[in-house]
């Protein structure tokens, strides 16, 4: 675990630049845990590549941290799609993380990052996404109307007649 968190942090100092960080999350609104989970992806990709001698402590490293329960105890198919993009590009094959064919985008994208500017970008899709999930499940329900026990809307009136005040009550 020392030498697999060591390359890790070696890997930020290398190539997480501290201005630019601060810049994509104060300035461009870029979500700190979204970015961090792309940029941690790329970082790590090119200090496994950069000295290959620590790849084996990479996977041995996560592995180790994922028994002792370090990142949770909650099933991985029971998690958030940029959770388990997380532990796909931290534990690899060995996690055996699933993904369905909507989903294999986000996955090619973060691992396809290169430069700072593209996690920058791929973490804007990720938060997009995030965002318009969310929307969907808050939707799942369809259309639903508040209705008072009678039955009838809430702004109609007994004749179905909308309701035609504004907002102060007063009408129109």
């Amino acid at each position: 675990i020392t030498d697999m968190m060591t390359g890790h942090e070696v890997a930020h100092a290398l190539w997480t630049l501290p201005e630019e960080w601060f810049r994509a999350i104060t300035k461009e609104e870029i979500h700190k845990q979204i970015l961090n989970i792309v940029e941690d992806a790329r970082i790590e990709k090119k200090i496994k590549r950069k000295y290959p001698g620590l790849t084996k402590s990479f996977i041995t490293g996560y592995a180790d941290l994922a028994q002792r329960g370090f990142f949770g105890d909650t099933n991985p198919d029971d998690m958030p799609l940029i959770d388990r993009i997380n532990l796909h590009a931290k534990m690899g094959f060995t996690g055996n993380i699933q993904f369905d064919e909507s989903e294999q985008w986000a996955v090619d994208a973060v691992a396809g990052v290169e430069t700072f500017e593209e996690a920058k970008e791929v973490a804007k899709m990720l938060q997009m996404d995030y965002q318009e999930s969310q929307q969907r499940a808050e939707n799942e329900f369809g259309d639903y109307q508040d209705n008072d026990e009678d039955g009838y809307d809430s702004q109609s009136d007994d004749s179905g007649d909308s309701d035609s005040s504004d907002d102060t009550g007063q009408g129109q």
